[in-house]
């Protein structure tokens, strides 16, 4: 069964990203007939074959929760949750998002890509902190609470 942490937070709510399995345009849906789960790439075309039990879920952080929604296993991180994201060299940082607004102020802002966004949230939701060098060299720092 999926993993839920004590939360008000309803599933419209959470920010949801994927699990990824072997790459960056894959993740885990459902076997039909089996509560396992296959990796699969976008568009429903094969993965690697790595199946999952739902006794190999990872585990939720406080607040959140590992479930799948729409179909695939993702992790919903807990919209009272709060990150705190500073960049070397910026003036006026750090700054504390919750998650939906981190992920607005990196697509639109920093014009990072949605898998981007998804890797580095799910890694400081579930970690307590992310760093991430862009190909320019700038490092970034989120670390939850």
């Amino acid at each position: 069964m999926p993993h839920t942490t004590t939360s008000s937070t309803s599933i419209a709510d959470r920010r949801w990203v994927l699990f990824r399995c072997c790459g960056l345009f894959t993740h885990y849906r459902p076997i039909p007939g089996s509560t396992a789960l296959v990796c699969t790439r976008s568009g429903g075309y094969e993965g690697c074959g790595r199946v999952i039990q739902p006794s190999e879920f990872p585990e939720a952080a406080h607040g959140d929760e590992v479930t799948i929604h729409d179909g695939i296993l993702k992790y919903g991180i807990d919209s009272a949750a709060t990150f705190t994201h500073s960049h070397q060299g910026e003036f006026g940082w750090p700054r504390t998002f919750t998650a939906r607004e981190l992920d607005r102020y990196l697509a639109e802002i920093c014009a990072w890509q949605s898998f981007q966004i998804e890797a580095v949230l799910l890694e400081a939701a579930r970690n307590r902190e992310c760093h991430h060098e862009s190909g320019y060299g700038l490092k970034t720092r989120i670390v939850r609470g």
